[in-house]
């Protein structure tokens, strides 16, 4: 933040230990630790809300002073954790039996937990745009009346807060635990094939909250605070030939499904959780969830040329050796989106109000893919408003979204000149969305909305670079 001065400090220690205990078996484990404390300015122009049950009677915290409810509060406002201890372990094991002569089977696994320790420099930008810190002016400029002495210079507006946002002064760093399981084999000298399933579970990540909401004019705040929490679970399958006689390709597919309780899209807007009082209706599909993914790339030389299979010598050589293929292929299903309501209809407004209340839900959003249009993308009669004084029923992230299909397509040539033919020109024409595909990146969920059911962009249709 611009006029602020942070300072921190923070230790990291670790150690690590491989122990092969058979010639099939071997263990990789070991433990880190860190310590970060959370920033504090140079100047303590920071500012946190205490906030308490009784959280009517709040009051400014002013840092290193007694707080009303909550005594002495550290002078970053929010106090460090420093319980982050990260074990980590892996094995590698060769089973005795193959699945064929000549290829063996290679089991790995590994479990390991990390903590994110950064998010205290977020907290603390935030805390320092908080009032009295952080105030607004309008200007007044006018091309038709000009300042004169006579006039005599207008009088200054008031100013505004800009801000009004909490911090969980018990703040706790998130961690996630990551395992995976993977089974490799080689299917012929060149051609390896992997099978992993691999997992992960996020828990006290951040979650933004606004209690306390009152009528749409009142003006309320957000609570930034650490109770969300995220499980992933994947399966992948990848198949790779190393490049040889010309030739490399990489796949992988990914089914996956990541769930969680906090992730959403706000539009430019605060998305906060819907019922302040019920974590558990927000739980759902992140805003990130792809179920199926297909990645592929690859290398082709064509086999023209010196030391080729064919037009070995003279024009033919000239003319078509030194021709190299390559590109890269992404198929995927889309994020899917939350169908919200614009304005508090559910709370009366307030402070995070805007987009966080969701729709009714009465029907299946979902539409066969020969009746989606950039129109009418979704079913809209699927969500309706929720009656005043209610929150809406319809789960977070319930709207699948536009997938992806992308074929970028390069086609390249060395030719080479010179004495003994050692000075070199690379000539290479690349193409991205070589179908033209049209690929959508954005919906239009707001139920009360003038666009409700719209697509709202486009990545980019296909382009070309000489180079």
């Amino acid at each position: 933040t611009s006029g602020t001065y942070f300072r921190s400090w923070g230790f990291v220690g670790y150690f690590q230990d491989d122990w092969r205990m058979h010639p099939r078996f071997s263990l990789n484990w070991g433990l880190r630790y860190e310590a970060v404390t959370p920033p504090v300015e140079l100047f303590d122009h920071i500012a946190n809300l205490d906030v308490n049950a009784d959280f009517t009677a709040a009051a400014t915290v002013v840092p290193g002073q007694l707080a009303p409810f909550s005594g002495t509060l550290p002078r970053s406002l929010v106090r460090g954790h420093y319980n982050n201890w990260s074990p980590r372990a892996g094995i590698a094991w060769k089973p005795p039996f193959k699945w064929s002569a000549k290829h063996p089977v290679i089991v790995r696994a590994g479990y390991g937990v990390f903590y994110n320790t950064s998010i205290y420099n977020q907290l603390a930008a935030s805390m320092a745009n908080q009032p009295p810190w952080a105030v607004a002016q309008t200007r007044l400029t006018s091309a038709t009346q000009v300042l004169t002495l006579e006039k005599g210079f207008p009088s200054a507006p008031d100013r505004t807060t800009t801000n009004t946002a909490a911090v969980d002064p018990n703040y706790r760093p998130g961690y996630a635990q990551i395992w995976n399981l993977t089974i490799e084999t080689q299917l012929a000298p060149s051609l390896t094939s992997e099978a992993t399933y691999t997992g992960t579970k996020g828990t006290h990540l951040d979650l933004l909250r606004a209690p306390n909401r009152g009528s749409s004019n009142a003006l309320g705040y957000t609570f930034d605070t650490y109770g969300a929490s995220s499980t992933y679970q994947a399966l992948q399958l990848r198949l790779q030939r190393r490049f040889a006689r010309g030739f490399m390709l990489q796949g992988l597919y990914t089914y996956g499904k990541s769930i969680d309780n906090a992730s959403s899209i706000g539009g430019g807007a605060p998305v906060v959780v819907q019922d302040d009082t019920n974590f558990a209706l927000e739980r759902g599909l992140s805003s990130f969830d792809i179920r199926h993914q297909l990645r592929a790339n690859y290398v082709y030389e064509l086999p023209f040329g010196e030391r080729k299979r064919w037009a070995r010598k003279g024009w033919e050589a000239a003319a078509f050796g030194n021709w190299t293929l390559s590109g890269n292929t992404i198929v995927q299903t889309g994020t899917p989106f939350t169908a919200r309501v614009l304005g508090g209809v559910g709370n009366n407004g307030g402070v995070g109000a805007t987009f966080s209340t969701r729709a009714d839900q009465v029907g299946d959003p979902s539409l066969p893919g020969d009746q989606r249009t950039p129109l009418h993308f979704f079913n809209t009669a699927a969500f309706v408003l929720p009656s005043p004084g209610r929150f809406g029923d319809a789960a977070r992230n319930t709207i699948p979204g536009p997938g992806n299909l992308s074929f970028n397509f390069a086609l390249a040539r060395r030719v080479n000149f010179g004495k003994d033919k050692r000075d070199r020109i690379n000539l290479r024409w690349e193409v991205s969305n070589l179908t033209n595909s049209p690929n959508f990146n954005g919906l239009s969920t707001v139920v009360n909305s003038q666009t409700y059911g719209r697509v709202l962009g486009a990545r980019a249709m296909r382009t070309m670079d000489f180079v």
